[in-house]
Order: structure tokens, then C-alpha cells, then sequence
């Protein structure tokens, strides 16, 4: 009796921690591989400290609160001393509308790892595939 009740509180723990989980189709907007290779390109420009590239692909409204100086001080705060970038762990990309406008987006969660430690980046695109979102932790 004791293991069926433990048992029990095992399914409905991992119904509801599972049922919490949901993803967002990607829109037709989007292009899968497209919406990779620029969320990777971003990071490629971050690691080369090409923090002007990286504000000139923000959406243009968005660039005149976000200067390369800015984003460099974000990135030496959240990764600076991660080291040399070694490789992709893994790579989601999600669709997501913005609440506001009711626009789709397109995110991508890239999990990157450098020599000391692994840097998780949330890219957000609009449909024109601009850059409206970057998120480092």
C-alpha cells in the first residue's frame, strides 16, 4: 500500500512539473535555419567583442537605448571571465507572440560553453528579423 501511494504522488509530481511545460509553434514567418544562424551569428559577433555589429542588427527603434558600449558592459558582467568559446551544446528555437502588439517572434535558447563555464543565450527576432530581444546568463 505504501508503495502504491508513492507511486501515485510520483505521477501526479511529474503530471504537473510536465503539464508547466509548454512550447510555441514557430510561425510560418520564421524560417527554422534562418532564425539559428542569425541567433549564432549574434553570438559569433559577441565573442569576437563586435559590439557594434550586434547593435546594428536590433530593431531600429530599439538601437537608440542600446549602445555597443552597453553591450559590451553586459557581456563582461554576465560572461567575461567564461574564457575562449569552445562549442553549441544544444540550440531550441520557439515561436512567441508579443502580448502587446500580438506580433510573432521567433526565439532562439542557444546553451553555448566556453572554457570555464556554460552561457545560456535567449535571441529574440521580429518577423522582419530583427533583433528585439538578447538575454545572457
Amino acid at each position: 500500500m505504501k508503495k502504491l501511494i508513492v507511486l501515485l504522488l510520483m505521477a501526479a509530481m511529474t503530471t504537473t512539473l510536465l503539464g508547466g511545460c509548454s512550447s510555441t509553434k514557430l510561425s510560418d514567418s520564421f524560417d527554422k535555419d534562418t532564425v539559428e544562424k542569425s541567433a549564432k551569428q549574434v553570438i559569433e559577433y559577441l565573442n569576437n567583442a563586435d559590439y557594434q555589429s550586434v547593435t546594428n542588427m536590433f530593431r531600429e527603434d530599439l538601437q537608440k537605448d542600446l549602445s555597443a558600449d552597453t553591450l559590451k558592459d553586459a557581456v563582461e558582467k554576465t560572461y567575461g571571465s567564461a574564457g575562449k568559446f569552445s562549442e553549441y551544446k544544444s540550440t531550441t528555437i520557439l515561436g512567441q507572440k508579443i502580448k502587446s502588439t500580438k506580433e510573432d517572434s521567433a526565439v532562439a535558447i542557444i546553451i553555448a560553453k566556453y572554457e570555464k563555464k556554460k552561457v545560456t543565450f535567449t535571441i529574440s527576432f521580429d518577423t522582419d528579423m530583427k533583433l528585439i530581444g538578447l538575454y545572457m546568463k
